[in-house]
């Protein structure tokens, strides 16, 4: 016999392999220190709420090509993201979308753009 609440929510198996997602931690100082050592061109932004790099392209339009996809994978993955285009300089400010503090999500988004 099924329960009204199991037909809701597509039986037992699926109360169960439902989590709830984890909370996003903000990293201890000495943590995101020893991380950065692991992510050359990154440093951490004055107040260590954010990563900042800076990447510089032969031609404006590489400059263009890679700040787009880099906002629509931020977008998509929920990640807090300031993008500074000048000529053919990119500048990437990376943070929490509460801006507090650092992650290991960012530190991992950080570590696929290079």
């Amino acid at each position: 016999m099924t329960t009204r609440r199991q037909r809701r929510t597509g039986g037992a198996d699926a109360r169960i392999l439902r989590r709830p997602s984890r909370p996003r931690r903000k990293l201890k100082p000495e943590r995101v220190q020893e991380e950065l050592k692991t992510l050359p061109g990154w440093r951490l932004m004055e107040g260590g709420d954010a990563l900042v790099r800076k990447l510089r392209f032969s031609h404006l339009r590489e400059a263009a090509k890679f700040a787009s996809r880099v906002a629509e994978r931020a977008t998509m993955e929920s990640h807090g993201i300031g993008l500074r285009a000048a000529g053919n300089q990119v500048t990437l400010t990376l943070q929490r979308p509460n801006r507090n503090g650092i992650d290991m999500p960012l530190l991992d988004f950080a570590r696929q753009l290079g």
